[in-house]
């Protein structure tokens, strides 16, 4: 993982008034554990978030434990146009479905992921092809921000390495 990607993401993010979070189509463990953990993690800190994933909007059953799901916003809420948004775990726009257009009109696009190929589409791309999830690229992020985990975020997270 490149450093100077990170601590760009961090200034970014920190100085965010709001951030667009979005995981990919059909997401599984890591995007949904990933996305809904940073969601956590901004909400400890005070920092708006809205989080989603493409239609259709629903998670595999195996998925209905996770905190957070409830805070999740419908696709069709989604900001069309976000100062600051984050995908999780997913290597091209195509993998956002309806919510690709907001990532082509968000003032600065953060791209978090571990798979190597990841095309790379993003304004900012923090992508550690040697990490086992993207959860870890999220914990890391939280570490540089001074984000201590919450009980919610953590679970979360855990998901998204399993």
């Amino acid at each position: 993982m490149n450093n100077d990607d990170l601590d760009e993401a961090v200034q970014v993010i920190a100085a965010a008034e709001t951030v667009a979070l979005a995981c990919h189509v059909a997401p599984d463990g890591d995007a949904l554990g990933s996305m809904l953990g940073l969601h956590h993690l901004c909400r400890s800190v005070g920092k708006h978030s809205i989080a989603s994933w493409p239609t259709p909007f629903v998670v595999a059953p195996h998925y209905t434990y996770l905190p957070g799901l409830d805070l999740a916003t419908p696709p069709e809420e989604f900001p069309s146009a976000p100062a600051v948004m984050i995908t999780f775990d997913c290597g091209s726009l195509a993998r956002l479905g309806d919510l690709a257009a907001s990532a082509t009109n968000a003032g600065t696009l953060i791209v978090l992921d571990h798979h190597v190929s990841n095309d790379r589409y993003g304004t900012i791309n923090v992508i550690d092809v040697d990490a086992a999830a993207t959860a870890v690229v999220v914990r890391a992020l939280a570490e540089r921000l001074g984000w201590e985990l919450t009980r919610d975020a953590a679970m979360c997270l855990y998901t998204g390495l399993v």
